[in-house]
């Protein structure tokens, strides 16, 4: 048996894995990572659903707030942040908790993919404006015979993102691998942990729930304050939430009603595309959200 854990708890958008994520952190004392490409900026709260000023002074919680919206990420910087805080924790308490829905993120973080800083290739984009996401996902394919890359045939800027980084990786031969995470990661049993419902309206109720609470919390007015101080960022118009309320403060949506009613969709729609991503994950075990002994359930699997 592997003396230390990492217990990773996915699911789709709103399905409640932060708060169960909480209260295991809390009941058994430890620290959570946080694997979710928007909680990293700063200002942006009640449409990334960040752990409220309570919960955060409850338990640490890592890579939230580490950036300004107007300024850039990337994969590598996440990987950066997130892998030396992981191993700390980990072995501070022989066990960490990581949650979150970008599996992107999760996928760089537990299969250690080995990502240095590597600035934007301006000559490769202007060369590639022209071809189709088709071609270039196929050419991202090609190159990539460890099957690293994975990600949605139609995510034009991670693909040629991906192709960047492959590109830099062939000229200098670096590896794609962090030999002393590796080696870290090769002592840890890793759990993975899965929410979700059994019938897909359940989970759009919930999804229908958050938005109408995030609406009454002032997720309007935020989006005000956020295109006050930064305009508007092609990130407020790329992530749900914003972009609908975005559309909302141009008179491109006119009621309230509507408003709710296009984020539920794109919401729903993502949370799609995220059940997917996971469920291509053999070593999810699945909990029923439906079961009235969540935790418990849990804890079955984590075995602390």
């Amino acid at each position: 048996m592997k003396s230390k854990k990492i217990i990773i708890i996915v699911g789709p958008t709103a399905s409640g894995k932060s708060a169960l994520t909480h209260a295991l952190a809390k009941k058994y004392g430890s620290e959570i990572i946080s694997a979710d490409s928007r909680l990293i900026y700063k200002k942006m709260n009640i449409g990334t659903a960040k752990p409220t000023k309570e919960e955060l002074n409850e338990i640490n919680y890592h890579c939230l707030n580490l950036i300004e919206p107007c300024q850039d990420y990337s994969l590598g910087k996440y990987l950066e942040n997130a892998q030396p805080k992981l191993k700390n924790i980990t072995e501070k308490y022989n066990f960490a908790f990581v949650v979150g829905g970008t599996g992107f993120y999760l996928k760089g973080l537990l299969e250690n993919l080995f990502l240095p800083e590597i600035g934007p290739n301006l000559e490769l984009r202007q060369k590639v404006k022209d071809q189709s996401t088709e071609t270039l996902y196929a050419e991202l394919k090609n190159k990539d015979l460890e099957n690293k890359w994975k990600m949605h045939f139609n995510d034009r800027l991670r693909i040629i993102r991906a192709l960047e980084i492959e590109l830099v990786h062939e000229k200098k031969d670096l590896p794609f691998i962090n030999l002393e995470f590796n080696n870290f990661l090769a002592e840890c049993e890793i759990i993975w942990l899965g929410l979700n419902f059994d019938l897909r309206d359940k989970l759009r109720a919930k999804i229908k729930h958050r938005t109408e609470l995030m609406l009454q919390s002032g997720l309007i007015e935020e989006t005000q304050t956020l295109i006050n101080e930064y305009g508007q960022l092609d990130l407020f118009a790329k992530t749900i939430g914003y972009a609908e309320c975005l559309n909302y403060l141009n008179k491109q949506i006119l009621s309230t009603d509507e408003l709710s009613n296009k984020i539920i969709i794109s919401t729903s729609q993502y949370a799609k595309r995220q059940i997917t991503w996971f469920k291509s994950n053999e070593n999810i075990n699945w909990l029923n959200l439906e079961s009235p002994n969540l935790l418990s359930q849990a804890e079955s699997y984590i075995n602390l």
